[in-house]
């Protein structure tokens, strides 16, 4: 992407003059193209191409200075398709079992149309009431929001740059803390893959927001054995695993965090993003783009960046 050199010096927290939250979701999975949701399958090709433009996407983000060593850290889950797309970023990282993506429960592994062949009553709850939902053996919505609390608040202590590596539940749920979008709404956010969400803290307490969707197809790919000696090794960076205990299933109350803050919505992608995004399920997804036209149907499948070939 860039002329920005891939290579930084990490440095101790709090030396960044400006400290920004990234959010992206893992590149694109072997059970996305497959229309498959949960699971814990590796990238595809696609996949690859993003963790490998993601570095040159995000320091084109970040103030790079000869004086002054860069302050980031990366947070991924413990799911390998996360890990995978963060390895090539030279920061360290660090795995939260809590940004895990939502447990599917008796459904992991399956499509939306198979879930509601086999479990039309289940579809049929999940349809009605979204954010409330819980998948047989699984999670729902408050139950994701109150998982990722933890982080929440880690990351409101943080006085460096974080970079968090996720999933579309679970970014929907720490973008609507940040952004103040109501709990109800959460379900249906619009969260692109190969796509960088930069949220920056302005001075009246709010956070303005851009997105930036990453050209995957300008990296070339990599040789085969390129490919697996870092898969091997783990990537660039220092990483360590942050595991908490398990959170109860009662509902949390906790989002959003600023209530009456009015949100900042600067975006640099187009509508279409949001729309591809959508392109499985039966839910809308909210237009976060002003004046974009109305969004295509949606749930929360890992979905491609393109339009599937799964209905």
């Amino acid at each position: 992407m860039a002329s920005n050199s891939l290579t930084a010096e990490v440095a101790r927290p709090g030396l960044t003059s400006v400290r920004k939250i990234f959010l992206t979701r893992h590149g694109e999975s072997q059970y996305n193209q497959k229309g498959l949701i949960g699971g814990n399958s590796s990238l595809s090709e696609r996949g690859e191409k993003y963790s490998r433009a993601l570095p040159g996407a995000l320091l084109e983000r970040l103030s790079v200075s000869q004086d002054e060593p860069l302050s980031v850290a990366v947070w991924t889950s413990t799911l390998k398709r996360t890990i995978e797309t963060a390895r090539f970023l030279p920061f360290p990282k660090l795995r939260w079992k809590a940004l895990d993506e939502i447990n599917a429960g008796i459904c992991d592994g399956m499509t939306y149309e198979g879930i509601a062949e086999k479990y039309p009553d289940e579809a049929a709850a999940r349809k009605r009431d979204k954010l409330r939902y819980r998948y047989p053996a699984g999670e729902s919505y408050m139950d994701v929001i109150q998982r990722v609390e933890p982080v929440i608040i880690e990351l409101e202590r943080e006085r460096e740059t974080v970079v968090v590596v996720a999933h579309q539940a679970v970014l929907r749920a720490v973008y609507a803390y940040f952004m103040n979008v109501p709990p109800e709404d959460i379900p249906r956010l619009a969260m692109p893959l190969h796509t960088l969400i930069e949220l920056t803290p302005m001075p009246d307490g709010t956070m303005s927001e851009q997105r930036f969707p990453v050209d995957i197809d300008a990296v070339p790919p990599a040789p085969a054995a390129e490919l697996t000696a870092e898969l091997t090794s783990g990537g660039s960076g220092v990483e360590l695993v942050a595991v908490l205990p398990e959170a109860s299933a009662a509902p949390s109350t906790a989002l959003p965090a600023a209530s009456g803050s009015p949100r900042s919505s600067v975006h640099s992608s187009s509508a279409s993003a949001a729309a591809q995004d959508c392109a499985a399920g039966s839910d809308a997804c909210l237009p976060l783009v002003p004046a974009s036209p109305a969004p295509s149907p949606a749930g929360d499948a890992e979905t491609v960046a393109t339009p599937p070939a799964v209905a």
